[in-house]
């Protein structure tokens, strides 16, 4: 099961735009997933953070399990 730490408040268009593609990337692959929202707790907004290891890291962030999959663009495609 794979946790992708989200936002549903203050969510810029980039934000908006890479969390939809993450997520429809995951329903294609039918990979199961738990949506983690930060922006409910600045406690899981630290979490995602600390296990990021970026204390500047916003959404999305994708985890399996406890190992970062991370989430950069690269030409139009997301690698995890």
């Amino acid at each position: 099961l794979s946790n992708i730490y989200c936002t549903s408040v203050g969510v810029t268009g980039q934000v908006k735009q890479k969390q939809a593609e993450v997520t429809r990337i995951l329903d294609i692959n039918k990979t199961k997933y738990e949506l983690i929202d930060v922006s409910i707790s600045e406690h899981l907004l630290q979490e995602m953070r600390a296990k990021a290891g970026n204390p500047t890291a916003v959404p999305p962030q994708i985890f399996n399990g406890d190992d970062y999959c991370g989430v950069r663009k690269k030409k139009s495609r997301f690698c995890f």
